[in-house]
């Protein structure tokens, strides 16, 4: 199946029980009718240090937030700014509304028309085709399927952590590397080792794993790593600790919100000893953000 199209069927199957934002995203992609522009539903926004929120709609390439404001909203008009404030504040985003509902002169709240709802979302398609019209040459058109690919990657020749850089599979994560992922009865049987490198591996950890934890810190530069059962912990960390030194090359798997499974380039990281006999766990320290491809 084409790549978008099962992103769009998992991302209209996700918001289907909510009737009247589905029907309101729905007629901006069919308006819209452009393939180039990707949408994200139920977007995680940071407000404040303590406080999130989860947009309707973000289109990543634009920066621009969606809201869908059925008629309950009208008696939450202040706490609704405060919270549309907090996030443009933090995103600098577009922030585009659209409002289902009214209140008459007696403060009775009510649905708009649908001619209505059509009137706004037809603002908001024009705004998007404005916004892309503006950006010119600098739009980067949706592109995850050659993205995605081994091929993309290796052309690049590099790997950074700001680029967002994932991969479907373990093979494919290997196959940069000019390796071959491999299965049971292999040692490390979440890494391989990388041809003509001394001490360096790929590893792809699974923060879903049934037998292993593996944690990527809240700020990116450490990852915890020990086993689930705990008369283990103690023999995994004393073997990483008499081991030689080792650099792994690492692809965090992680199931985004539609239930796509990716391996997302985290860095480069390398056994911190101190952290690790302190904390009974191997943690494992980013000690760079990219890394150089030879191919």
């Amino acid at each position: 199946m084409d790549y978008k199209l099962e992103y769009m069927e998992r991302l209209f199957a996700k918001i289907s029980k909510k009737k009247t934002e589905s029907y309101v995203i729905s007629r901006i992609w069919h308006q819209l009718n452009d393939d180039r522009v990707k949408f994200v539903v139920q977007q995680y926004i940071r407000r404040t240090h303590d406080k999130y929120a989860l947009a309707d709609l973000y289109l990543p390439q634009l920066n621009i937030l969606i809201e869908i404001n059925e008629p309950f909203h009208k008696n939450n008009v202040e706490v609704d700014k405060i919270r549309n404030e907090e996030i443009i504040n933090t995103t600098h985003a577009q922030l585009l509304v659209v409002d289902c509902g009214y209140k008459d002169k007696d403060n009775k709240i009510h649905w708009n028309s649908l001619d209505e709802i059509h009137r706004q979302i037809s603002i908001i398609v024009w705004a998007i085709k404005l916004t892309i019209q503006q950006l010119g040459e600098k739009f980067q058109a949706w592109d995850d399927v050659s993205t995605l690919s081994v091929e993309y990657h290796r052309n690049k020749g590099y790997l950074k952590v700001e680029d967002n850089e994932c991969l479907r599979t373990t093979e494919d994560v290997a196959a940069i590397f000019g390796t071959v992922a491999k299965h049971r009865g292999f040692l490390r049987a979440s890494g391989a080792a990388i041809p003509n490198k001394k001490n360096e591996i790929v590893w792809w950890p699974n923060t879903e794993h049934h037998l292993w934890h593996n944690e990527l810190s809240e700020d990116g530069m450490f990852i915890y790593e020990y086993p689930k059962v705990n008369e283990k912990r103690e023999a995994h960390l004393n073997q990483w600790l008499s081991a030689p030194e080792e650099t792994r090359i690492t692809f965090l798997r992680y199931k985004d919100d539609l239930g796509f499974c990716f391996y997302r380039f985290v860095g480069v990281f390398k056994l911190n000893k101190e952290k690790s006999i302190k904390e009974n766990k191997c943690v494992w320290e980013r000690i760079s953000n990219t890394y150089q491809l030879n191919v």
